[in-house]
């Protein structure tokens, strides 16, 4: 016979010991009186304590428990012992055995478990025939009649199969949270690679764009240095040069980011030079779409902050809004919020439409690079639906301590 031996935790002793003593207890709790004469009293005793003793390695080697617990069950039973007493460790022991029988290890075949499972159970079923035939010897005491006695055999064998209803249920909530842990870990790893992916390719983009009109400029501005003095005249050439190449680098930088991220409208090339947008642009662009006919309401604060900042607050309202317009459906409202709270920018972004529910996928391009822009001054971004319904967008953006308040 295979015994499985399984590894001791001290702290699962104080729960063997627990069902040992009780084990112990409620075997000795039979009433003496009407066992076999040849067999002394006191042997019970023993007997108890020996099916207590056993339980102690229930979870180290379930079959060996079995065994051992069914075979002085069955001579309790045949010397006239009260079955109700005498079969309350073979339960104990049948229940240990379906919960901690023989699993399957990593490398084993896949009918490995089917093996053990039914191996375990053939071992309930030979133990609970045993008591069922054990329940009818001449000398036994119980119920008269075969139902009787088949029904302390269907106890023992229930106890098993509980024991491995609750074993598959706990293995199956265990499987479900290394599942929610492996995918969770994974979908950090696509947001992490998405980010190195999206700064790459907008590195090579650009250098690929506009390193050609970059490395002129260079070259016409040494020219212009070194004509300064020996050729006045042809500065002005040298100059038109640099600032024709500089537009043009402008347009191409443009046309990237637009082959980059095509939700985004670029502005068009007017030859001028225009600065980036900030603060007072959000209310331009609130303004626009409001024409467009999203009902927007926008509750910002006059403040003087960074360039920097200034960009990162305008983008985040811009991709929030472009998301609520995709996302949103029709007749949805938005709310935009940007205020200062002690030495923290804060933004704030919402609507009441039919966005994506629960948390929003970290993994997404948009909020991919509202993301990007928060860290880059330490702040953070949180997005996800709100509890009355829609979507909403926070970021909070420390500013530096050189900036007045």
């Amino acid at each position: 016979m295979m015994v499985t031996v399984r590894a001791w935790k001290p702290g699962r002793f104080a729960v063997d010991a627990a069902v040992a003593v009780a084990a112990a207890l409620v075997t000795a709790a039979g009433t003496w009186d009407k066992v076999a004469a040849w067999l002394p009293r006191s042997v019970i005793v023993p007997l108890a304590l020996g099916q207590g003793l056993l339980l102690l390695a229930r979870r180290r080697a379930p079959m060996a428990v079995l065994a051992g617990a069914t075979l002085l069950c069955v001579f309790m039973l045949a010397v006239g012992y009260p079955d109700g007493s005498a079969i309350f460790a073979p339960c104990c022991a049948a229940y240990a055995l379906g919960m901690y029988g023989r699993r399957v290890a990593g490398g084993e075949r896949a009918g490995a478990e089917l093996a053990g499972l039914l191996r375990d159970m053939a071992a309930v079923l030979a133990a609970a025939v045993a008591v069922t035939v054990a329940a009818q010897a001449p000398g036994a005491r119980g119920q008269p009649g075969a139902w009787a006695s088949f029904t302390l055999g269907a106890l023992v064998a229930a106890s098993g199969v509980l024991g491995y209803a609750l074993r598959t249920r706990r293995d199956y909530v265990a499987e479900l949270r290394d599942r929610a842990a492996r995918l969770e870990a994974a979908e950090g790893e696509r947001a992490a690679r998405a980010v190195v992916e999206e700064r790459l390719r907008i590195a090579r983009e650009l250098h690929d764009v506009i390193g050609h009109s970059i490395s002129l400029i260079a070259i016409q501005a040494e020219a212009a240095a070194r004509s300064a003095r020996s050729n006045p005249d042809a500065v002005p050439a040298y100059l038109s040069r640099i600032s024709a190449a500089s537009r043009q680098a402008l347009a191409e930088m443009r046309g990237v980011l637009a082959v980059l991220r095509p939700d985004i409208t670029v502005l068009p090339d007017t030859g001028e030079l225009s600065p980036q947008p900030g603060l007072e642009q959000v209310a331009e662009l609130v303004a626009s779409l409001r024409a467009d006919g999203l009902e927007t309401r926008l509750e910002a604060e006059p403040m003087h902050l960074p360039p920097g900042i200034a960009l990162a607050v305008y983008r985040i309202v811009q991709e929030s809004l472009t998301n609520v317009l995709k996302h949103a459906g029709a007749g949805a409202k938005a709310g935009v919020t940007v205020v200062r709270s002690g030495r923290t920018v804060r933004v704030s972004v919402h609507d009441d439409g039919a966005g994506p529910s629960g948390r929003a996928s970290s993994t997404a391009h948009g909020i991919v690079g509202m993301r990007e822009r928060v860290t880059a001054y330490d702040g953070t971004l949180r997005t996800g639906a709100r509890p009355g319904g829609g979507f909403e967008v926070e970021a909070s953006i420390p500013l530096p301590e050189q900036e007045p308040p």
